[in-house]
């Protein structure tokens, strides 16, 4: 009996999945992609960043949740295929970037982040192309999405990309679309924090 309780914990631990959310940054990365079959490219966000795209996207949860999956089968990766991509330098991650074509993942995708990080601090609240911002404990996470075709197929596409505060050219870059990049270059220019400047507040100065 003891025997098979000492397995059965030590089965637990080697298949215990790594929580995206858990993790602190900046982390190591020989620990986080220890035994995980990757690809490495630069980043689209940065030419400086580093994008390792983890073969098997359900080595990794998020809040517990998993978001594999494809439009169609043997979709290839950017062409309908979910993926996920670490993002850091030859020693550390400072951020990952989960991008979904399946509408299904996309809608838990956004109904998850809203139930876990509450209200946002910049949301456009458009249906057909939505572009939601939190700020939490160190973290950035900017949700991209809206209604796209893809190989034929009418979907809706996300991207979350999630980074390290303290890289602040890098979420500047990956808010550029929105007016939250003039918020975080107003509040790093006059020294502001999150907690004491939200959006709402410059907003409401801005109008």
């Amino acid at each position: 009996m003891f025997l098979l309780l000492i397995m059965s914990l030590f089965i637990s631990c080697s298949t215990a999945k790594e929580d995206l959310s858990a993790i602190l940054f900046p982390v190591k990365k020989e620990k986080i992609l220890n035994n995980i079959v990757y690809t490495e490219k630069k980043s689209i966000l940065d030419e400086n960043l580093t994008a390792y795209q983890v073969k098997d996207m359900n080595s990794f949860s998020f809040y517990g949740q998993y978001f594999a999956n494809e439009l169609k089968s043997n979709a290839a990766t950017y062409a309908g295929k979910n993926y996920l991509e670490l993002l850091g330098d030859s020693k550390d991650i400072n951020g990952y970037k989960i991008h979904l074509y399946t509408r299904k993942e996309s809608e838990k995708m956004e109904k998850l982040l809203l139930e876990k990080l509450g209200k946002p601090a910049f949301d456009t609240g458009n249906e057909v192309e939505r572009n939601i911002i939190w700020e939490k404990s160190g973290k950035i996470f900017i949700l991209n999405n809206g209604n796209a075709e893809i190989q034929g197929e009418k979907t809706k596409e996300s991207d979350l990309i999630c980074l390290n505060t303290n890289f602040t050219t890098l979420i500047i870059n990956a808010t550029q679309t929105t007016k939250y990049s003039e918020y975080l270059k107003f509040r790093i220019k006059n020294n502001k924090k999150v907690e004491s400047y939200p959006y709402s507040l410059y907003d409401k100065e801005e109008n």
